[in-house]
């Protein structure tokens, strides 16, 4: 679709965020005693774990159950935990999925479950049928293959939206990275992992792991704990207790000396940064709360020095931050990152590796370490005020092994943190010298400074990988062949759809694509002449909102109200109008040949050009000139936003060839369209 789709679909995305307040925090007082009360509690002979906290300020209740498994390693079959999920609560055993998920909306409630959980809420007054029909879904799961095949469609769907995602792969392959390929942690879900599946091994996982023996039942809200005993006993007390068999999980060790794990993307117009390290920590240790105040002090949030160096002093990301993680069954990380611009990257890295350095060699300052305990001390607090709060440290409590006071006394545990506790564990935990500093990024733009960075004075040295996390040779530099050039790309994509000529005796232009887009049908409409764009977008043959640019500005139509839009996006809309937009960018002499690229198996020109609130990276095949994708990213109110438009399958219509298929992103979504009509001069043309 064209780029006046991908800057709709911007706006109806775009939200505003309140500026932080960065005003002095007050000096933490004594701590306040906290009172949480103590939980009901009683264990059924299966081994389930039961916690009810009575509270009747409001006339509501929910319940969760956890199972306390440990990690567990799908193999070639991940994505069975997925699948597992998606498919416990169609119903159950007794009551087909439609009069189910009726009566619950029926009563206002809410039910979801997880591979190795279930969650309920309700108003009070039915929540006791509400936990009948959790326990009947979870215990008695109704697994059938019309609604397995439903759901995998579903997870491949999402599997291939995020192909081209930057973040997703950077994710990925940071998880593989630090704790490998055989862990349950460092495997991931694949096409071909997720076609593997079959519903014999949802069916095989569930009776393995959906077993009493580690499970947890939590019930709060305006309920009657001695009434709910009865209950819980009626609905959990059959659940068999098995012997539960888990495979080992694998060690995890860093790397001897700090390298840089280069993941090429050539699609990304921002680089996503991370330096982590495992760590073994658990939330009983004595360094949990130094290393809580520590993690806030470095990049906790908007007032820490990440934030401040990164983004306030040097501009390069909107944001930084560092997180420290806690496993009680295998090694968790500690990790700092930031999503920054390409041009930045090295810089960026030097100033991580600096700020976690600083960290363990300077102590803290007393101003920063009162700030990191106020912010702490005020979460607490707040989150104490809620009923599920009790319920939750309760559990806590007893699956962590935690002291019996761990959260009564958890104010005072946080004020008790001194300066030399936050660069004793920030020595311990924060191994800047056996960091992986994995950057995810495109090659051709980062690369070459990237490889320059040094730490304390010596070199990094840097290894490849593809968004998979297999290793791979160096990506090649970029090279363009003698007599390309931005302009005679866009000749050969004219020549390639028909000629100038053909182009020329067109006076409008009318695409239709159509898509389904959550269970309903989309329809977008292009219409271009030389002079004006028109893009009408449906929804169920609702027309939702029309965007028309033409020399007098650009604007939305929306539900009866017309809003212009601001004139830097007018601007960059107005330079491509036209029949096609490539004879417009024949006249721009700043549009750039950024690289070659490989989109879907091809070698493509990447064309790059910059306007006043847009960068339209456009790839055009080597070998054919046709145009393949459309990477648009939008700086609009402090954000950025990428869109990606794919071009599949030409045809030929009249004159003119055009992609008889596409797929463009929706939100977080990415939905696949087909070519509906062609309309030349007017008149509907069929394809020869």
């Amino acid at each position: 679709m064209k780029k006046t789709f991908s800057i709709l679909l911007c706006l109806l995305t775009f939200t505003v965020f309140a500026q932080i307040d960065r005003s002095q925090q007050p000096q933490p007082g004594p701590a306040p005693v906290i009172q949480l009360g103590e939980p009901e509690r009683f264990t059924l002979n299966n081994g389930l774990t039961v916690l009810i906290v009575e509270n009747n300020k409001l006339p509501r209740a929910a319940v969760s159950l956890s199972l306390d498994n440990s990690p567990i390693a799908e193999g070639e079959l991940a994505g069975v935990s997925a699948m597992t999920a998606a498919l416990l609560g169609k119903g159950s055993a007794t009551i087909d999925k439609d009069s189910f998920n009726e009566e619950v909306d029926f009563m206002g409630a809410t039910i979801n479950f997880g591979s190795q959980s279930a969650s309920a809420s309700s108003l009070s007054r039915y929540f006791g049928r509400v936990l009948e029909l959790m326990a009947d879904a979870a215990l008695h799961p109704n697994f059938t293959q019309e609604e397995f095949d439903k759901e995998k469609d579903i997870l491949l769907d999402g599997i291939k939206s995020g192909e081209k995602s930057v973040t997703t792969a950077a994710r990925r392959v940071e998880n593989l990275l630090a704790y490998g390929k055989d862990h349950p942690y460092g495997e991931y879900v694949s096409k071909e992992s997720v076609e593997r599946v079959k519903l014999a091994d949802v069916d095989a996982f569930y009776k393995r792991y959906f077993l009493p023996n580690n499970a947890y039942l939590v019930i709060v809200g305006d309920v009657d704990a001695g009434d709910l005993k009865k209950q819980v006993k009626k609905l959990f007390g059959k659940w068999k207790k098995k012997n539960l068999s888990t495979d080992p999980i694998p060690d995890v060790t860093n790397v001897s000396t700090t390298q840089i794990d280069f993941v090429n993307m050539p699609n990304a117009v921002q680089t996503e940064v991370t330096v982590q390290n495992t760590v073994s920590l658990r939330k009983k240790d004595a360094d949990y709360f130094p290393l809580l105040i520590a993690n806030g002090i470095l990049g906790g949030g908007g007032e820490a020095r990440l934030f401040l160096n990164l983004r306030e002093d040097k501009g390069y990301t909107y944001g930084s931050y560092s997180s420290m993680g806690n496993n009680k069954y295998t090694a968790s990380r500690f990790r700092a990152s930031a999503s920054v611009r390409n041009a930045v990257v090295d810089s960026a890295v030097v100033e991580l590796l600096y700020e976690i350095d600083r960290m363990k060699k300077e102590v803290v300052s007393d101003d920063e370490l009162n700030r990191a305990k106020a912010k702490y001390v005020g979460s607490f607090v707040r989150a104490v005020e809620q009923p599920s709060t009790v319920a939750a440290y309760a559990l806590e409590i007893e699956t962590e092994g935690l002291p019996d006071d761990f959260y009564t006394t958890y104010l005072e545990s946080v004020n008790n943190v001194t300066k030399e506790d936050i660069q004793r564990v920030a020595q311990k935990y924060f191994l800047v010298d056996q960091a992986r500093i994995v950057v995810t990024g495109k090659a051709s733009e980062v690369l070459d400074n990237l490889e320059k960075v040094q730490f304390n004075e010596s070199d990094i040295s840097v290894s490849y990988y593809d968004k998979y996390g297999n290793v791979i040779d160096r990506p090649a530099s970029f090279e363009l062949p003698d007599g390309v050039s931005a302009q005679s790309i866009l000749a050969d994509y004219i020549d390639a759809i028909g000629g100038q000529d053909a182009i020329n005796a067109i006076r409008s232009l009318e695409v239709s694509y159509n898509a389904n887009f959550m269970g309903n049908e989309l329809e977008a409409i292009l219409i271009n002449t030389a002079e004006e764009q028109k893009q009408i977008v449906k929804m169920g043959g609702n027309v939702l909102a029309t965007v028309i640019v033409n020399a007098s500005g650009a604007k939305v139509e929306q539900m009866g109200n017309s809003m212009d839009l601001p004139p830097e996006m007018a601007a960059d809309m107005q330079a491509v109008i036209g029949i096609i937009p490539e004879l417009k960018m024949m006249e721009n002499e700043s549009i750039t040949v950024s690289g070659i690229e490989e989109i879907d198996g091809q070698s493509a020109y990447a064309l790059e050009m910059k306007g006043q609130s847009t960068t339209t990276t456009t790839y055009y095949a080597v070998e054919s000139g046709l145009k393949l994708k459309q990477t648009t990213v939008t700086e609009m109110m402090g954000q950025t936003q990428t869109q990606d438009s794919n071009y599949n399958d030409y045809k030929r219509f009249g004159s003119l060839l055009i992609p008889s298929s596409t797929s463009v992103p929706l939100g977080p979504q990415s939905v696949d369209a087909t070519l509906g009509y062609v309309k030349i001069n007017g008149e509907a043309v069929d394809t020869e």
